[in-house]
């Protein structure tokens, strides 16, 4: 087939603030009463959204294996890929930045415990950035970020962490009987605030440490995650004033759940990584756009792609910021 690159694409039709977002003219969503519309601006590159993992991808069907990914033989794709591969493309539509931060293991604890200290790397050059799980992705892809945060009333200078709450049951459920905070969705704001959160979370299951129960989160186990069971139980007390939960019902879940977390903005489809994500995605990126699409990732990679030595690198310390980059622009 030819191939078919993605230059630039023009801003998408849904205003940053409008009050109602009603796409192709069914279904209806309208700003909340009393929210501020804060955002009116496009971020466009100060605005970031990053995948991480340990694992390479890098075979037959997976996101940077060398065979072109494509639905005639969908049984051969991963369907975590589907989900790294929708990210870059949102952030391609929005004009954002995208990453992709291939991370190393720890000997005591799960990669993911890497979270907070790459979410506050990613800071260091942007004012706001938002974290996915691979099995995590936008339901709407032409529904800009500034206009969920609007939507969600989120104030950079005091909302210095959003995530969604989980869904309602006894194994979601911190050692105070709360709701824990979803961290496969995270929202993070540049603030001298967020910066030392994301300091306490990365040490929190360290022997010693301030919370001497949260290296019983090293590893997960059910009912017991792991990175999210230390901020769950311990970090979001610490700045509860700085946290906001996101309702499940918009930013968690998926319809075949059957619980009250349908996923209307984001879906996080936590037990449908090899079918129920294909679906999701194969309605986003039909038919040949996906191989088009997984070429140009291919060879798009090394300008997203990065490796938690470089992030610990001078590397990254000459890599552009984008801190007020848009904002001076717009200006």
């Amino acid at each position: 087939m030819r191939n078919f690159f993605i230059e630039k694409i023009s801003p998408p039709s849904v205003k940053l603030d409008t009050p109602k977002y009603k796409p192709y003219g069914a279904f209806e969503w309208k700003f909340p009463e009393g929210a501020k519309k804060r955002w009116t601006k496009p971020l466009g590159k100060n605005l970031c959204i990053f995948d991480l993992d340990s694992r390479p991808f890098d075979e037959p069907g997976q996101i940077f294996g060398r065979k072109v990914l494509t639905w005639e033989k969908p049984e051969e794709i991963h369907g975590l890929s589907l989900g790294v591969l929708q990210h870059w493309l949102f952030a391609k539509i929005h004009g954002y930045k995208y990453y992709y931060v291939k991370t190393g293991d720890f000997q005591d604890r799960r990669a993911s415990w890497k979270k907070p200290f790459i979410i506050r790397k990613m800071l260091e050059k942007h004012e706001t950035c938002v974290y996915m799980d691979s099995d995590a992705i936008f339901n709407h892809m032409d529904l800009p970020v500034e206009w969920l945060l609007n939507y969600w009333d989120i104030d950079a200078k005091k909302d210095l962490v959003s995530l969604s709450i989980d869904p309602k049951a006894e194994h979601n459920r911190d050692k105070k009987g709360k709701l824990y905070d979803n961290t496969g969705f995270v929202i993070a704001q540049n603030h001298p605030v967020t910066f030392n959160m994301m300091d306490d979370w990365a040490v929190c299951a360290d022997d010693g440490g301030k919370h001497p129960d949260c290296v019983d989160y090293r590893t997960v186990a059910f009912g017991r995650p792991s990175d999210q069971g230390g901020f769950g139980n311990f970090i979001r007390y610490d700045y509860k004033d700085s946290v906001k939960e996101l309702p499940c019902s918009e930013a968690n879940g998926f319809p075949e759940d059957r619980s009250e977390c349908v996923g209307t903005f984001v879906k996080h489809l936590w037990s449908g990584k090899s079918d129920l994500i294909k679906i999701a995605i194969g309605q986003q990126i039909p038919g040949a756009f996906l191989e088009a699409f997984h070429r140009q990732i291919l060879a798009e990679k090394d300008e997203f792609y990065w490796t938690e030595d470089e992030l610990n690198s001078e590397k990254w310390e000459n890599a552009p910021s984008w801190l007020g980059a848009d904002q001076k622009k717009s200006s």
